[in-house]
């Protein structure tokens, strides 16, 4: 149930519900998802282990903050750790045989598909389109077979869909769900500059948005 309170308290987030700086209050989103508060004062204590909630003495519990400048750090963080994915997946799979890497690299086929239908679909839930996006990029770091660099991956996943639901309103879905087969297809032809190439300009998307003029507009403030 803590996991559960912390999936719905990072859904809202997505969906702009809560926007960053926005207090949580334990109360009320207890409340809202029908449970009592031990889960959700656990889930948001797990939530600021992760970074995505952080707790300000007398002003209580609170949505992380999002600048231009925090989010092209971790951008570049995450830009590492996905190209090193992108190599160590590209090596394995050159010594694998060719029914072996296809099974490899099958479930981020599958998390690209998916993606494909939440972007073309005709209900785009801002919510559905960040768990997806996060589902291909989790099965890209997994295919690479590195496990500590996974679980590196997987300590930024909830700070980056605070992001990318703030930024939702100005990525197209469809293009980003275009990238993500194109990265499959290098991996799969193991063409890895095109996979780099690719890869480079998916991430660096999020450098290129001004996230504080989208958060700015999100509560109807002047610049």
């Amino acid at each position: 149930m803590v996991e559960q309170a912390a999936e719905a308290i990072v859904a809202a987030a997505a969906r702009g519900i809560f926007l960053p700086g926005d207090r949580l209050v334990e109360a009320e989103i207890a409340r809202d998802l029908g449970i009592s508060r031990v889960p959700v004062r656990e889930a948001l204590r797990l939530l600021e282990s992760q970074g995505i909630v952080v707790s300000t003495p007398y002003k209580g519990m609170r949505l992380m903050q999002v600048s231009n400048r925090d989010v092209a750090a971790l951008m570049r963080v995450r830009l590492s750790l996905e190209t090193l994915a992108v190599q160590e997946a590209m090596a394995v799979a050159g010594a694998e045989d060719a029914v072996t890497a296809g099974r490899r690299f099958a479930p981020l086929r599958e998390a690209a598909d998916a993606f494909v239908h939440l972007a073309t679909g005709p209900r785009r839930d801002p919510a559905a389109l960040v768990a997806g996006n996060h589902a291909f990029h989790d099965a890209l770091c997994r295919t690479s077979g590195n496990l500590p660099l996974h679980a590196l991956w997987q300590s930024l996943a909830r700070p980056m869909a605070v992001i990318w639901g703030l930024g939702q309103p100005q990525r197209d879905a469809e293009e980003a769900a275009g990238q993500h087969l194109a990265i499959v297809a290098a991996l799969e032809t193991r063409n890895l500059p095109a996979a780099m190439a690719v890869l480079g300009a998916h991430i660096n998307w999020n450098q290129q948005c001004d996230f504080e003029a989208l958060l700015r507009a999100r509560r109807g403030t002047a610049a």
